[in-house]
């Protein structure tokens, strides 16, 4: 048996393991899981080591980027300002006090520091995210192209408005909707939702579909025809 036919036979049986799930929760299932996670995250780590700690951090440290040619001069001086790296290397081995009973609290200080870069991250997305939406949101309700009215575009830009004022008539809570067209309306908006987080469903379904088809392939055209040729 080549080490190729034994990968494939593993990721076949691996495969199976992940897919046994379906039947049950089993322990064959959790064996797996567990095997993908760890391996995951080694992966992670070594990823992480080879391609941004080595090469960004460790590499100018400790000046191996420094070519020394034959007549003794140096391809650029040692950078002794990249030794401050070592701080924030030093701060986030505070992460690890965590596994300290009598020393936990020191963990909490660069989880503090995480959890405030992390919301002020998330408040600058929040506005690089939103603002462009509103402006965008935003629509000509007719559109000329070249001084001729573009049917097209002109109703597609009719029914996004429309869309977004019934769905955000659906979300004003701060008055109460009396009368049946109130009602109606912000049934409406609560729909045109129901069609949205359809069509996201859809894509869901469809992308796992495809992760689907792509394993079934390789049970039958790679898979069963290793362990037939092996078996025989």
């Amino acid at each position: 048996m080549s080490w190729e036919e034994a990968t494939i036979l593993l990721a076949g049986i691996a495969t199976l393991g992940i897919y046994s799930f379906l039947i049950r929760e089993n322990p064959f299932y959790r064996f797996f899981e567990h095997l993908f996670i760890g391996i995951a995250a080694g992966w992670g780590i070594v990823f992480s080591f080879k391609n941004f700690i080595w090469p960004d951090l460790m590499v100018p440290m400790l000046g191996l980027d420094i070519i020394t040619f034959p007549d003794g001069t140096t391809s650029h001086p040692y950078n002794p300002w990249t030794l401050l790296y070592l701080v924030p290397m030093a701060f986030g081995l505070l992460f690890y006090f965590v596994y300290s009973k009598r020393h936990a609290w020191v963990a909490k200080l660069a989880i503090g520091f995480l959890l405030g870069m992390a919301g002020g991250a998330e408040l600058e997305g929040f506005f690089n995210l939103i603002l462009p939406q509103i402006v965008g949101s935003f629509k000509p309700l007719v559109v000329f192209d070249e001084g001729i009215v573009d049917w097209g575009a002109s109703v597609t830009n009719w029914v996004f408005i429309l869309t977004l004022i019934l769905v955000m008539y659906y979300f004003f809570f701060t008055f109460s909707r009396r009368g049946i067209y109130a009602e109606r309306i912000a049934s409406g908006g609560r729909w045109l939702m129901m069609v949205c987080f359809g069509a996201y469903f859809g894509s869901t379904v469809m992308a796992r579909m495809a992760l689907l088809v792509e394993r079934l392939q390789f049970l039958i055209a790679q898979w069963w025809p290793t362990v037939t040729g092996v078996l025989s």
